[in-house]
């Protein structure tokens, strides 16, 4: 391809999933002349997100880019509630970055593998053309293009996915603030999911997260997810307003903002001919809402399904959904999708003392031989001694279960 000829491929985002994308697509032989990155926002652009990177991510960034600059590190994570806590190992440390940091290395790497990163345009619309996608974006001019293929990687309710016309999963809803510690008790080591958020009818949990920046700890971020996107805004900050007060943490920012998430199950839908929809416009993990891994993992799958399709000279995959649900990370989207429907559905307390209150599965989490999330392969462990539980103990009561004060601060 001439340097002269337009790309054929128009990424829409450039976040972890829209940059994975590139670097994969550019990786596996294509010319990075037939790519170009479109988004709205110029980096480095501040994204409200907590910024973990379980060990599996870890991993993917390794592979794509190595070790990104700044950030920090955790050893583990903890899940808490009032009916009990454990800690959660894995294979390697977490790594915590602030995504304005991330994202700007990511697609700086996209960009050094000579991709075209257009920034500072807002896609207006896209629609079918003949042989074709046609794509409308509004920067200092408004221009309309025709690509062979466009890549939606512009979030759970970005353009891509409403024009797709395709299925999506549940859109949840989260609000974070970052706070300063004035007498809490966390440990920057860790990452704290607390799921007590349940003893409130708020169908999610809280987190507690250190905040780094330029590798330096400049502060927390607290927040709290409603995984079935019923709660109101309003509601949700002042639930974690209150949450960090009562455990030592003062709000250093002038708002508690909040932002979408869209979570994969099953019956997604990811592709129609010319489009494929990758990252949080295709889904992310509906337990605890981790979205860098998934995004990274769902591009990476794309990118190899897309670079089949140009070799076919074909506009459209076969059983692409299917084949993501038979990856790794699909299985383990599965898997956390079926958590998530019974701690976050109906008798959420029952499910609440079943996860604090089985044994085996509190060893498996605390062994570290395992990535978070990645537990689908003990089912049947976990299923058999669930059974045995109820034999000796009964079905667990799904009576409220109450919010227990914050713990004293020394």
């Amino acid at each position: 391809m001439t340097s002269e000829a337009k790309p054929r491929i128009a990424i829409l985002g450039g976040g972890p999933a829209g940059s994975a994308f590139a670097l994969s697509m550019v990786s596996r032989g294509v010319d990075p002349k037939d790519l170009v990155v479109i988004d709205k926002a110029r980096f480095p652009r501040k994204k409200l997100c907590g910024g973990g990177v379980t060990f599996r991510g870890t991993e993917l960034l390794r592979e794509l880019v190595g070790k990104p600059v700044g950030g920090g590190e955790t050893k583990g994570l903890e899940f808490l509630s009032s009916v009990g806590r454990f800690e959660v190992r894995e294979k390697g440390p977490q790594w915590i970055h602030d995504r304005a940091e991330l994202d700007h290395q990511l697609i700086e790497a996209v960009r050094a593998r000579g991709v075209a990163i257009r920034e500072g345009e807002t896609v207006t619309a896209i629609e079918p053309a003949h042989d074709a996608i046609a794509v409308t974006t509004k920067g200092t001019k408004e221009r309309i293009e025709r690509f062979a293929w466009v890549i939606g990687a512009d979030g759970a309710n970005g353009l891509s996915r409403r024009a797709s016309g395709l299925r999506g999963g549940i859109v949840g809803r989260l609000v974070e603030g970052v706070f300063e510690a004035k007498d809490a008790r966390e440990q920057a080591d860790t990452l704290y999911f607390d799921f007590d958020p349940i003893c409130d009818r708020i169908p999610g949990y809280a987190w507690i997260f250190p905040y780094f920046v330029g590798g330096s700890l400049v502060g927390w971020k607290i927040g709290v997810m409603d995984g079935r996107g019923v709660v109101p805004g309003e509601t949700l900050r002042a639930w974690t307003q209150r949450y960090a007060e009562e455990r030592g943490y003062r709000l250093t920012e002038d708002k508690i903002a909040g932002f979408p998430e869209r979570y994969w199950d099953w019956r997604t839908r990811g592709h129609r001919e010319g489009l494929v929809l990758i990252g949080e416009a295709y889904g992310i993990d509906a337990l605890l809402g981790e979205g860098i891994a998934p995004a990274m993992y769902s591009a990476v799958y794309a990118a190899e399904r897309v670079k089949e399709a140009l070799d076919r000279g074909v506009r459209t995959i076969g059983a692409y959904e299917r084949g993501f649900a038979m990856s790794a990370e699909g299985r383990n989207l599965w898997f956390q999708a079926r958590l998530a429907d019974r701690i976050y559905g109906r008798h959420p307390e029952r499910w609440l003392r079943v996860l604090f209150g089985m044994e085996h599965l509190k060893r498996l989490a605390g062994a570290g031989n395992d990535a978070y999330g990645r537990l689908l392969g003990h089912m049947p462990a976990l299923v058999a001694r669930y059974a045995l539980q109820v034999v000796r103990e009964g079905i667990p009561s799904a009576a409220p279960v109450e919010r227990l004060p914050a713990p004293p601060r020394a």
